[in-house]
């Protein structure tokens, strides 16, 4: 006899989760349909288990050829299961667009080869043998551990070694529903006539839909749609299978949450959501925050330009607020996806949608088009971001120097180190460009300290007085000014290299001067420890000459912006702001000199050094010492 203690509560609250699973809304992803299909599979060899096991306590009841039937299905199911349970852990940790099918194929084998040995069944006994006593386990019966612990053993190592591309509480749930599995395979394999697999199996579900398929976790609580995150799953998941693609935003979101406050707000976005869901119920509804919805869907039906224009309809009239009998009246930008091109990559398409919707300004007539340039250009700085974040964290930031001479002599007297990023193929990347992407990323930091040690490095390795260098310029980025701890970590690294702090003089530009309070005191602190300061770019920022007093500059750098514009226009401002410096106190440099003329012209005008590509570019440190060491 076998004991039924387990089986009709597991079949109740299985039946609790299929109603419930298929009454909220999901996204057509894999983990969501691989999901279903292990609650139905749970469902049917529950019923099988029941029905093979009744049918064998009434064996004479019934005849040969349903005994068989039942049961083998009972084992193709068995194996089934197994599978399926190994599938949706393949699902968590491999997104669609990069699973291999023909590894897949091969690990699918083994349910193939177990299901072949059931069928044979049918014909001689593999799995089992009825005779006229009854039903007895035959000499391939172990098959359905040895299925059950292939999977499951497959799952962890899997996990195991995908581990780092997944999040904590991703893995440990998976491995948690595994390692209940694996309890349960072992309890039936050590209690038999027990039918106790199943409630572990369920116990299994029950942290697979808590995890990863309660639906209330991607369903946005205001709108009652689809958050963000299960919009990135969805592209993952089926990228370039959506010909319409439309986005919808709602104009001065943050202005008009606080002009008619923000539970009012929440109402509006409600009424959108249902019109939304009303109006075009075979696309799928997201909302992005910040009054930011799309509209997407595998269907040619819609039409862009006529959706806007009854989105726009709708727009005009107010949305009626029930609670507060409130109007609201909202205008709203769209955002239109072509797909006249090939998109390969879903990170590459939502980082597009949501830079599109960041960058959107004007008014409801100022509409964006994501195409295939848009999604290039974000590739692109992507890619810019990881090779500037790899160089950073590698600490493979070149130094550059280049050459700063007397005015007077033409000879060199200094150096301005500069940083230099190099892309795999070995193209040089525009500072303009890795140093924004910097800032904006927090890497600026490192950087600069990097920066700052390499050149404290070259000036105690190398004799600088015997190519007449006395100085070296280091950048300084605003950002970098405003760590606290800026004089503590720049002092470790000169007495590190045993270099005197009058040696590297720290460039800021004028950004870095809009706070007063705290240029002060770090100017203070590390004027204190030795450190000279230069203001790089004069005349490209916010600084006046009347402010420049206040500050122990030693040096004034125009920008070379400021000293092309002069020999365009000749203007007395340029000689004008010389005299008031020189007479201040401060010496002078003039950037961007490019020829001969430049340079006699800025001589006479009272500069004390010149910086340009007339006397050099900036220059690896090796070639710099080649071509000025001795000199």
């Amino acid at each position: 006899m076998w004991n039924y203690n387990f089986v009709v509560p597991n079949i109740s609250l299985l039946f609790i989760f299929l109603i419930f699973y298929v009454l909220q809304p999901h996204m057509p992803i894999s983990k969501n349909r691989t999901f279903l299909r292990v609650i139905c599979v749970e469902i049917l060899l529950l019923l099988l288990d029941i029905a093979s096991s009744r049918m064998l306590e009434y064996y004479e009841s019934f005849p040969l050829f349903c005994h068989l039937f039942v049961n083998i299905l009972f084992f193709i199911v068995f194996f089934l299961r197994a599978t399926l349970f190994f599938y949706f852990t393949y699902t968590i940790y491999v997104p669609k667009s990069h699973r291999n099918y023909k590894k897949l194929l091969t690990a699918y084998s083994v349910f193939f080869i177990c299901t072949l040995i059931a069928l044979v069944n049918f014909f001689t006994p593999t799995l089992f043998i009825l005779d006229e006593t009854g039903y007895h386990r035959w000499k391939l019966y172990n098959l359905i551990y040895v299925c059950s612990f292939f999977y499951v053993g497959l799952s962890f190592t899997a996990l195991i070694l995908n581990r780092k591309r997944m999040y904590s509480s991703v893995f440990y749930a998976a491995i948690a529903f595994n390692s209940i599995l694996l309890f349960g395979y072992c309890l039936r394999l050590l209690f038999p006539r027990i039918l106790i697999m199943d409630f572990f199996c369920l116990m299994a579900i029950i942290v697979i839909f808590f995890e990863y398929e309660n639906s209330a976790v991607y369903i946005e609580s205001r709108t009652k749609v689809f958050r963000l995150e299960a919009m990135a799953l969805l592209m993952e998941e089926q990228i370039g299978k959506f010909p319409f693609m439309l986005g919808i935003q709602i104009y001065n979101y943050n202005d008009m949450r606080e002009i008619y406050t923000g539970p009012n707000i929440d109402q509006g976005l409600r009424l959108i959501s249902d019109y939304f869901k009303k109006s075009y119920p075979e696309l799928f509804r997201f909302y992005l925050n910040s009054g930011r919805f799309m509209l997407i869907g595998n269907t040619t039906k819609y039409s862009a330009e006529i959706l806007k224009e009854e989105i726009r309809e709708r727009f005009i009239k107010p949305w009626k607020c029930e609670s507060s009998e409130m109007e609201l009246y909202l205008d709203v930008n769209f955002i239109e996806v072509h797909h006249d091109f090939k998109i390969d990559s879903s990170e590459t398409l939502m980082q597009g949608i949501l830079s599109a919707f960041n960058n959107m300004t004007g008014y409801s007539d100022s509409d964006m088009v994501i195409s295939k340039q848009t999604l290039e250009s974000i590739k692109n700085a992507a890619e810019i971001k990881r090779i500037v974040r790899h160089a950073v964290e590698e600490n493979s930031v070149e130094m550059f120097l280049q050459p700063i001479v007397s005015a007077e002599t033409e000879q060199v007297v200094g150096a301005e180190a500069l940083a230099r990023i190099r892309a795999p193929n070995g193209v040089m990347l525009s500072p303009a460009i890795f140093i924004a992407v910097a800032e904006k990323n927090g890497h600026i930091n490192r950087l600069g300290e990097q920066m700052f040690e390499k050149a404290c490095k070259f000036a105690s390795s190398y004799d600088l007085k015997k190519s007449g260098i006395t100085w070296i310029n280091v950048n300084l980025s605003p950002l970098q000014f405003l760590k606290s701890d800026l004089e503590k970590r720049f002092s470790s690294i000169l007495n590190k290299y045993c270099v005197n702090p009058e040696i590297i003089h720290l460039e800021i530009t004028e950004e870095a001067m809009i706070d007063y309070a705290i240029l002060a005191r770090q100017v203070r602190d590390m004027k204190n420890a030795g450190f000279e300061f230069v203001l790089d770019d004069f005349g490209s920022g916010y600084s006046n000459v009347t402010s420049l007093h206040s500050y122990p500059f030693i040096n004034i750098k125009f920008d070379m912006q400021v000293v092309w514009e002069y020999f365009k226009t000749k203007k007395n401002i340029l000689p004008g702001l010389i005299k008031v410096f020189k007479n201040s106190g401060f010496s002078v440099t003039a950037e961007g000199i490019e020829n001969k003329e430049m340079a006699e012209e800025m001589r006479n005008l009272g500069c004390d050094y010149l910086q340009g590509f007339y006397f050099s570019q900036p220059l690896p440190v090796d070639e710099f010492i080649k071509k000025y060491g001795k000199k």
